[in-house]
């Protein structure tokens, strides 16, 4: 059964006078229920009528910023800020780029790729003619059926 709250309840969380176990309760029944929601409304409306008024805008205005030029204008602590630590050589990626560049330079001038290539041509030479012998018997089965079917035709037109 969902029960909903009153309007004074929801009064007393637009002032905040509720604890936080509560607020969340209430602020998780605001999801789903339309009619707290109205009434939530109305608190934070009648809320609203409860603040004093500012009389003068403009001065209230320009007090603010006379307290914000005045803060500007204090000396405030400056943070110390830590200097960061300096990554030893070892650790900069310009050095890590150098290493795989002196790597590759010396796997290409050894041979290592070479002989790679060579290995994977060897692979592949060794699977081709499989595939070649298969290719070329499939050919030759389909010329002779051809030549067969070629054959009988001829022989039927000699008949009549």
């Amino acid at each position: 059964m969902i029960t909903h709250y009153s309007f004074e309840q929801w009064l007393q969380y637009a002032k905040d006078e509720l604890d936080g176990d509560k607020r969340e309760q209430m602020e998780d029944h605001l999801y789903g229920c339309d009619h707290c929601l109205d009434l939530y409304v109305q608190a934070v409306e009648a809320q609203e009528q409860e603040l004093p008024s500012i009389s003068d805008v403009e001065a209230f205005t320009d007090q603010i910023m006379q307290k914000i030029i005045q803060e500007q204008a204090e000396p405030t602590e400056i943070s110390v800020i830590k200097p960061k630590k300096k990554r030893s050589f070892y650790q900069s990626s310009i050095f890590h780029y150098a290493i795989a560049a002196s790597i590759t330079l010396i796997l290409m001038t050894t041979g290592v790729f070479q002989s790679i290539v060579k290995h994977t041509e060897s692979i592949q030479k060794a699977e081709m003619p499989m595939k070649q012998e298969e290719v070329k018997v499939s050919f030759v089965d389909k010329t002779f059926s051809w030549l067969n079917t070629f054959d009988g035709s001829m022989k039927e037109e000699k008949k009549k």
